[in-house]
């Protein structure tokens, strides 16, 4: 390319923010790399604790391409969220669609399924959402408004149908879904302690889901056989 003064104008080098944001449009390896290490940063050190250089480093890529992708830590972190509840959110609709002509007790059992299982077999992210419930900060009114109100509103409508129909007791509606959903994924706040104490790893799918039958059952019909309840 010639300048006005008629001389070869020297070739320009792309700055490293250029560079980064080129990239994505070929690889998409480098956004993938982001979430699973925010998860981790996140989940250990909270939103506040976690710088986005930590992340870049722990994901082995340039931090303007965090920015490319996710403006931002804060984009980011919500990203990381939706990857989790959305498949929830979804599996619920489906479970809804397929399940229509089920009964009361039958939905509010898959319901509850579904939640567990996906909470246990992403650990991180529940340790990050427990960390905004503790806090109670700007980030968990979003996660409320977005994914938690719509899944604990099924939850109370299916509760209420069974406790109309005498299924179930009648529990504060204030704190029968919240009790059930802190029963169902309690397993994943004491992991590191069933680890030490029986030398169970971080569950399977398959533990997963025999862990959440067992939950359910518990919640729903309790501890006592019937041999149990006869000798009370």
């Amino acid at each position: 390319m010639k300048t006005p003064t008629g001389k070869t104008a020297p070739k320009r080098t792309p700055s490293p923010a250029r560079t980064e944001a080129a990239e994505p449009a070929a690889d998409t390896s480098g956004r993938q790399r982001l979430m699973d290490a925010a998860i981790v940063e996140f989940s250990e050190k909270g939103f506040e604790g976690t710088s986005v250089l930590a992340i870049a480093r722990r994901a082995d890529v340039k931090q303007p391409l965090l920015n490319y992708h996710f403006g931002g830590k804060e984009g980011l972190w919500r990203a990381v969220v939706e990857s989790t509840y959305t498949e929830a959110m979804a599996s619920i609709d489906a479970m809804q669609v397929d399940e229509d002509t089920a009964d009361a007790l039958t939905k509010l059992r898959s319901a509850l399924r579904v939640f567990a299982i996906i909470n246990v077999l992403h650990p991180a992210a529940h340790s990050l959402v427990l960390r905004e419930v503790a806090q109670a900060g700007p980030r968990l009114d979003w996660i409320i408004e977005h994914y938690m109100r719509p899944f604990h509103e099924l939850l109370d409508a299916l509760l209420a149908e069974c406790q109309a129909e005498g299924l179930i007791k009648p529990y504060p509606r204030a704190y029968a879904s919240v009790m059930m959903t802190s029963l169902l994924t309690s397993v994943q706040s004491s992991m590191h302690l069933i680890k030490r104490l029986y030398d169970v790893d971080p569950m399977s799918p398959e533990q997963a889901a025999q862990h959440t039958e067992q939950t359910i059952d518990l919640l729903l019909n309790g501890m006592l056989t019937d041999s149990g309840r006869k000798n009370r």
